[in-house]
């Protein structure tokens, strides 16, 4: 599992929760000045989760102003990119940096630079922001100097097409999925996060050379991957069918895992055996039967499930549940 930290205002007295949450982005972001029509009894809750030196972050918090002033620039400069995704019902964003004025609203993301002065405030007052953010080294992106990022800063992107939604995809599947992974995983999602967001700013400025084939590689497995996440339960989703909606050769399919140890179908396997072991093991599923966990991730045979799962796991399934069950009942 990724170490992650919850920081909510709710565990506080409402006379303290501004102030701790004020304090909260400028350590998170970068310092702000900020305010809001509702400092006597501020809401905000962020789950941060610490990829090395990336932050990615749900937050939802209610309605507020910040400024980011060439007096807090000298004080103290991360010198980090900020982009943030703007969820389905939340106030759209006003944002300004340089020359980028914009409203970002929902399916839409932005990115400021904490270097140059900016703004970033709500819009509707009775209407919680809630996003999903990301801090970033400027310095992790592959990107070459005279890369006119300027031009992107404090306007509206897309967070439903291209590497916008790529990004936003990813940054909600590490927030749902965070448990799956291994804190050996977070050098390589780090990468993953910087590769998306460089992509994302080539594409937009459509500047320069396309990605190098490592890069482009990379981006293309995430993709590939996040589409077997969201297909586990389909038990017709083989390497052709992988293959052809990513309009690659099977051959190219199976290069790109042979590279990690590994082919599609037994990436495929694994990950619906841990779906299914998560489900075995989790008390409020215990009366679910295995067959119907099987099938939910994609065994048309419980028989080929059974087998498959005691060679992964070394133990059956109904043992499984069987431990579950002694370990929930209490002791006489």
């Amino acid at each position: 599992m990724l170490p992650t930290t919850v920081l909510d205002t709710g565990q506080l007295e409402p006379r303290e929760r501004f102030d701790f949450w004020r304090h909260t982005m400028a350590t998170v972001v970068s310092p702000l000045d900020m305010t809001s029509h509702t400092t006597s009894d501020y809401h905000g809750r962020m789950r941060l989760m610490a990829l090395e030196d990336v932050y990615v972050f749900p937050i939802t918090m209610q309605a507020f102003q910040a400024r980011r002033t060439p007096g807090l620039i000298r004080r103290s400069d991360p010198e980090n990119y900020h982009l943030a995704v703007v969820f389905p019902g939340a106030s759209p964003l006003a944002v300004s940096q340089g020359a980028g004025q914009d409203v970002t609203g929902p399916g839409q993301l932005y990115m400021v630079d904490s270097s140059r002065p900016f703004t970033v405030g709500s819009t509707e007052q009775d209407k919680h922001a809630k996003g999903l953010c990301v801090e970033i080294p400027r310095s992790r992106l592959n990107l070459p100097g005279s890369t006119p990022v300027g031009g992107l800063l404090g306007r509206s992107l897309s967070a439903t097409r291209g590497f916008g939604g790529l990004l936003a995809q990813h940054l909600s599947h590490l927030c749902a999925q965070h448990h799956t992974y291994r804190p050996s995983d977070i050098p390589q999602l780090a990468a993953i996060v910087s590769d998306l967001i460089t992509g994302l700013i080539n594409q937009t400025l459509d500047a320069g050379p396309p990605p190098d084939p490592d890069t482009a590689e990379r981006t293309l497995l995430l993709a590939i991957k996040m589409f077997i996440e969201q297909n586990l339960a389909d038990a017709g989703m083989k390497p052709t069918a992988i293959a052809a909606h990513h309009h690659i050769s099977t051959r190219h399919l199976h290069r790109l895992f042979q590279q990690h140890g590994t082919t599609p179908a037994a990436h495929v396997r694994r990950r619906r055996l841990e779906r299914a072991h998560r489900d075995l093991t989790d008390p409020a599923q215990a009366r679910t039967p295995i067959h119907a966990v099987a099938r939910r991730w994609g065994f048309t045979s419980h028989a080929h499930f059974t087998r498959t799962y005691t060679q992964h796991y070394g133990t059956t399934p109904t043992h499984t549940r069987r431990y579950l069950l002694d370990q929930e009942r209490p002791a006489p």
